[in-house]
């Protein structure tokens, strides 16, 4: 995807889905999954992100030692959170939408910034305008 977007021109970000042990689903870490595509392209993406997956996730990925590196503070920059702390395994074939309330998603996105540079905020699946309002508000305080 990476050299495909690159031969646009246009500026880009890779989104990754991630998994609590610090690892994408294939196994790579995001570290490496970082390194590696800023190293077999001329344009690298702007930043990376992660998407679908709550920010609880996201924060014990990152505070893995292998993930706990300079490449990943200077290029992980940004979130698309899902409002469900379950797994992809415990999500899967679920037949009712699982959501955390506004206030505990925001203070998971909140505590973010204690791991990360996070500078790109978004919701996924089960976010409404409720969860990015309180995201907003947690953010100007």
């Amino acid at each position: 995807m990476a050299r495909a977007m690159e031969s646009t021109g246009l500026p880009y970000i890779i989104s990754f889905t991630i998994q609590k042990d610090g690892k994408l689903i294939d196994g790579t870490t995001i570290a490496d999954a970082i390194q590696y595509i800023d190293k077999i392209t001329k344009v690298a993406p702007a930043c990376y992100m992660s998407n679908c997956v709550h920010p609880s996730i996201v924060i014990e990925a990152l505070a893995q030692p292998f993930n706990d590196n300079q490449i990943v503070k200077e290029r992980f920059w940004g979130i698309q959170a899902n409002t469900s702390p379950l797994s992809y395994a415990e999500l899967d074939n679920s037949v009712d939408l699982k959501c955390s309330e506004p206030d505990v998603f925001a203070d998971e996105m909140i505590r973010l910034r204690e791991v990360s540079r996070i500078k790109i905020w978004g919701g996924c699946c089960g976010t409404d305008n409720r969860h990015m309002e309180c995201v907003a508000q947690k953010l100007e305080n």
